[in-house]
């Protein structure tokens, strides 16, 4: 970026408080209460059915030792168990996976309005991968949690109530022997809490930033390859790569730990109830049936009971991403009352589309700008930018060209002073007028995958198929029959046909020319491209928007010169203001920026000086 930042640390998303994330999942599966409510009370159903089986295991026990007991109610009583649980445990699946692939649907859809929603500026700020992490790494841990785990908690934590429930029937003494495996499964949870949320969380961060590191190093890709970098990069991602094992591999010392300690606890129990068995069979106060069923359901509910606590181990990794995904949506703007600004905003708003005409003109006053937590980098004391003129800003690196570009544009806020856009400051603007009013067109241009009339419409979706191939005339001409063989319907973007960087930023001008806005600002929209490239973009960009007021952050000085007025800046000021030949005149910086750039021009081969064949009036004056 070209504006003026001073050096820090990249921004970093916040990760939401325990509690906070607690709330949205509680508000995500509550979505559906009634659903959720049938879908519990239909799988305790199928946990207590599953009861009857060890109860008619029992009951044949006793049948076999000489206990009154019919076969037939015997056999009857596990069909119904076995028939029972199966069912009722199938409807009950089926009702809590539309609960919670609800309350997913709604999670994935709130982290894609917030990410959506958050400030340009903090987008820019944020360490590259740190958001893609976020929105990959984070939402498809807590969706395997949410389809595979919650549904084994909700059906282990059932079958644990129902088989204490179970016991206690049989003899409350068998209720208190299995209740002896609670001191040891207590220690072994304690002693596992005690370390986990920390690995994970720290799991987590590491998996974020190898995925930072990558996304950069595959961003930067042509200029690691250009200055030999590979193998400093395969270096740092490696390290980045093993301290994600590193971490990994601490998570599961700690769950070994924490299953040895829970096969401890089952020796525990199963001892204790078979001892209280012997002594209450020994007593006549139970039946050797008793006893088995008493051993059975204990031997059954060991299997849930250890499953819902080692589960605890991927909603702990669950709770470490879910903290993360809604430390970004609670990023996302809350409806709010209007302040007076805003309030002035929508009136101007709702004048306009009522019809009445707004002047799109550009006005700034005692403007002074600053990027979120840094010191002001940008003051205009007066700046008016008459309706249709076209306007170049040019600096060197860091002047604060894109910084101003991003205050007309809205997407940076300013401390102080006014802005005036078409009659509104565009800050206050909803996105949709802001887009009916200015657009800009940066160096980064972005093709969807779809249609090419999909493209478009991103621009105005009522866009007849007339504009949209009047649009595509105007910046390529009748070029572009041939580079879209299928017309509007030729698919391109990822997975389709590629296009090449110059045709992706004739696209890009098609999409502001489909918008209607009448003020356009290009942020080094032809940056990207080379030099014969560049100069034909620039003369299409001059014949699609003439009539429009422009304002073009120049990469090229030729933009300045074919430009009816240059702004120079400086370290976050306008320091010239005036024609292309007015400042040649004078001595100032952009006289030593012309002759630095013409200096590098006279070097360089013949074929990449040549001036593209139609010439303003402007271009004619130069040197």
């Amino acid at each position: 970026m070209t504006g003026v930042h001073s050096s820090a640390k990249p921004a970093t998303l916040p990760i939401a408080s325990g509690k906070r994330a607690a709330r949205l999942a509680w508000h995500l599966l509550t979505l559906r209460p009634w659903m959720l409510v049938l879908s519990i009370a239909l799988l305790g159903a199928a946990a207590g059915a599953a009861l009857l089986v060890p109860t008619g295991l029992g009951r044949l026990v006793d049948a076999v030792t000489g206990v009154d007991h019919s076969l037939l109610d015997v056999a009857l009583l596990l069909v119904a168990g076995i028939a029972g649980s199966a069912a009722l445990g199938a409807l009950g699946s089926m009702a809590l996976a539309a609960v919670l692939e609800t309350a997913l649907a709604r999670l994935r859809e709130d982290f894609v309005a917030a990410a959506l929603s958050l400030p340009p500026v903090l987008v820019d700020e944020i360490a590259d991968g740190e958001l893609v992490s976020r929105a990959t790494d984070d939402v498809d841990t807590v969706g395997e949690v949410t389809t595979g785990a919650v549904p084994a908690v909700v059906s282990a934590g059932l079958a644990v109530v129902a088989t204490g429930i179970g016991l206690a029937v049989l003899n409350p003494l068998f209720l208190l022997a299995m209740l002896t495996v609670v001191p040891v499964h207590a220690f072994a949870l304690w002693r596992y809490l005690r370390k986990a949320p920390r690995l994970y969380a720290a799991e987590r961060v590491a998996v974020a930033a190898r995925s930072r590191e990558m996304v950069s190093a595959i961003q930067a890709l042509p200029t690691v390859h250009a200055f030999g970098w590979g193998k400093a990069i395969t270096e740092r991602i490696r390290t980045r790569s093993w301290n994600v094992l590193r971490w990994s591999l601490r998570t599961r010392i700690v769950q070994s730990r924490f299953g040895f300690r829970m096969n401890m606890a089952e020796a525990v129990g199963l001892a204790s109830v078979l001892l209280v068995g012997a002594w209450l069979a020994f007593s006549g106060s139970a039946t050797i049936g008793e006893v088995t069923t008493a051993a059975l359901l204990f031997q059954a509910l060991f299997g849930p009971f250890i499953a819902l606590l080692m589960l605890v181990d991927d909603l702990q990794s669950a709770g470490a991403s879910l903290a993360r995904v809604a430390g970004v949506i609670q990023l996302a703007p809350a409806p709010a009352g209007l302040s007076a600004p805003a309030s002035a905003a929508g009136a101007a708003i709702a004048a306009a589309v009522a019809g009445e005409p707004a002047t799109p003109d550009v006005e700034l006053r005692g403007v002074v700008a600053a990027y979120p937590g840094r010191p002001a980098v940008l003051w205009i004391d007066e700046l008016r930018i008459p309706a249709g003129q076209r306007v170049a800003i040019v600096g060197s690196s860091g002047a604060g060209k894109s910084t101003l570009a991003r205050v007309l544009m809205g997407l940076l806020d300013v401390r102080e002073g006014r802005v005036d856009v078409a009659g509104l400051d565009p800050a206050l603007m909803e996105e949709n007028e802001r887009a009916r009013r200015v657009v800009m067109v940066s160096q980064d241009v972005h093709v969807f995958s779809g249609t090419l009339r999909h493209n478009l419409l991103m621009a105005r979706e009522n866009a007849s198929d007339a504009e949209l191939r009047e649009a595509l005339e105007s910046v390529a001409g009748p070029r572009w029959r041939h580079t879209f063989a299928d017309g509007l319907e030729t698919l391109i973007g990822e997975g389709n046909a590629e296009l090449t960087a110059t045709d992706a930023h004739r696209l890009a001008l098609a999409r502001a020319l489909v918008t209607r806005a009448p003020i356009v600002i290009l942020d080094e929209a032809t940056a990207d491209a080379d030099t014969t490239d560049a100069r034909a973009l620039e003369a299409a960009a001059r014949r699609a928007l003439a009539g429009r007021t422009v304002v073009t952050v120049a990469h090229h000085l030729t933009q300045a010169s074919s430009a009816e007025r240059v702004l120079v800046m400086e370290h976050g000021r306008i320091v010239e203001d005036g024609t292309h030949v007015e400042l040649l005149d004078s001595e100032g910086p952009y006289r030593e920026l012309w002759a630095a750039w013409s200096s590098h021009r006279s070097r360089a081969p013949l074929e990449q000086r040549a001036e593209p064949s139609s010439t303003t009036d402007t271009e004619r004056h130069r040197p």
